[in-house]
């Protein structure tokens, strides 16, 4: 159980180098269970902001609040009490110790505290979360770097942080290496902890990030739920930023306003094979049928006769999600997601690689993402939430 005042906030934050501006008077708040992708170009100030935050530098105005617990700058070193382990910290360059294995890596700050018997059990399910027992005992010079990752991820997470700041820790790993290590944070998230992870690209940050926040030259240009900067034109920084992204402009298409909305639905049925499926992360039961209208009919005949199948988890749902799972229950697979879930955008993983996003408010509309790393991250999302999730049978 948290409490409401339960956050680590950064309020009206400045930092300088000489004369150069490394952060400009930035706000932020990252709430217990929460993924908060910071993004940017290169210089931006990303690594800065998570050292200021963690309080390893320190800032010349504004204030770092942890739960209860205010710092207002500028303050002596040697007069603050470090807030880690409750704030950890993995950094790019790891920090690993050569001379030790990999095992007494993870448990040397655990040693140190004095909990390393107290701890056993938990290790155990960590070296088993990220699959990590047949390595464990090798030297870092023995492993690979997406072993090393894991390791330095585990380390800090052994310590049980209540907030977790990641500075692009997969940058140097591959796709399949990346997903499996952030299917890993949306699992630590739920489980409580609120996590800060500078990316360099926005794959991460669309899939499975609750805010997004953009910085550059010191300055957040914008902050907010994902889906907004896909939707980005006012601000040419932002989406030339994003067009040069590994998602790219010309994967992405938008489709605004109950035509194209409902035209949209009917071409991905017509698209798509027979006894496809359509994986769905937050349906909102009605709420998506009354932009369908009169199309709807043809959508609901359509998918029967194609017996494509609905993988779906709700948030809510309505009398057609009743009639769909005693009717046709072999091509309805309704879930109820867990009431601690926050409501997102309304999210469809195709079985063509395609991921769409879908805004009813004010004006409903469809983003088109094409990427198929983007669609397998969302995937391990998906399995994650239907565990904690209850099956809907009308």
């Amino acid at each position: 159980m948290y409490l409401r005042n339960n956050m680590l906030q950064a309020s009206h934050i400045t930092k300088k180098f000489g004369s150069r501006v490394a952060l400009d008077d930035v706000s932020l708040e990252i709430k217990p269970g929460t993924i908060t992708s910071i993004i940017g170009p290169s210089g931006s100030g990303k690594t800065t902001l998570l050292k200021v935050l963690s309080l390893l530098d320190l800032g010349e105005t504004g204030s770092i609040t942890l739960d209860n617990t205010k710092y207002s700058f500028p303050l002596v070193p040697k007069d603050i009490v470090s807030p880690w382990p409750k704030v950890s910290v993995v950094f790019q360059q790891l920090f690993i110790w050569p001379h030790l294995t990999l095992r007494k890596n993870i448990e040397l700050p655990l040693e140190t505290k004095g909990i390393l018997k107290d701890s056993t059990d938990y290790l155990e399910e960590l070296y088993t979360m990220f699959d990590m027992k047949e390595f464990l005992d090798r030297f870092p010079n023995e492993a690979s770097l997406g072993q090393r990752q894991r390791v330095a991820l585990v380390r800090a997470l052994a310590l049980r942080p209540e907030y977790l700041l990641l500075d692009e820790i997969t940058s140097s790993l591959d796709v399949e290496q990346s997903q499996i290590i952030l299917s890993h944070l949306v699992t630590i998230k739920q489980k409580g902890v609120g996590i800060v992870m500078v990316a360099h690209d926005i794959d991460f940050a669309v899939s499975n990030a609750d805010t997004v926040c953009f910085l550059e030259n010191g300055k957040i240009i914008k902050q907010g739920k994902p889906y907004e900067f896909l939707l980005e034109s006012k601000n040419k920084r932002i989406s030339d930023f994003i067009d040069k992204a590994s998602l790219g402009a010309s994967n992405v298409k938008i489709y605004s306003g109950k035509e194209e909305f409902q035209a949209y639905h009917i071409a991905l049925l017509n698209r798509l094979p027979e006894n496809s499926t359509i994986t769905i992360i937050g349906g909102l039961g009605n709420t998506w049928y009354g932009p369908m209208g009169d199309a709807y009919k043809k959508y609901d005949a359509l998918r029967i006769q194609k017996k494509i199948t609905w993988d779906m988890l709700m948030y809510e749902y309505g009398e057609e999600d009743r009639r769909l799972a005693k009717e046709h229950p072999s091509i309805n697979n309704l879930s109820i997601l867990s009431k601690s879930m926050q409501n997102m955008a309304d999210i469809n993983i195709n079985s063509d690689g395609t991921v769409i996003l879908q805004i009813f408010d004010p004006i409903p509309t469809v983003i088109e993402i094409k990427n198929q790393a983007l669609a397998d991250s969302y995937m391990y999302y998906y399995h994650d939430l239907l565990k904690q999730s209850k099956k809907f049978l009308g």
